[in-house]
């Protein structure tokens, strides 16, 4: 399994996460998942990145998929 880790930061007004996943929820994502887990963090790509920027999330996806076992 691939968790790719896109844009967050929490609001300095409100305290409210912006984005889907902060920095801790992330890690205790790879915890709860162990070894099942491969890991890409890219805080400065859109939570969207698949579609605002196809190169970048392709390449993340094929370097991922090719160290799976065939």
């Amino acid at each position: 399994m691939l968790l790719t880790h896109h844009m967050r930061a929490i609001d300095p007004d409100t305290g409210t996460l912006l984005g889907a996943l902060s920095d801790e929820q992330g890690a205790r994502a790879r915890l709860l998942m162990e070894s099942k887990v491969d890991y890409e963090s890219v805080p400065d790509a859109l939570h969207v990145m698949h579609q605002f920027d196809p190169p970048r999330y392709t390449e993340i996806f094929t370097r991922w998929a090719a160290t799976l076992a065939a």
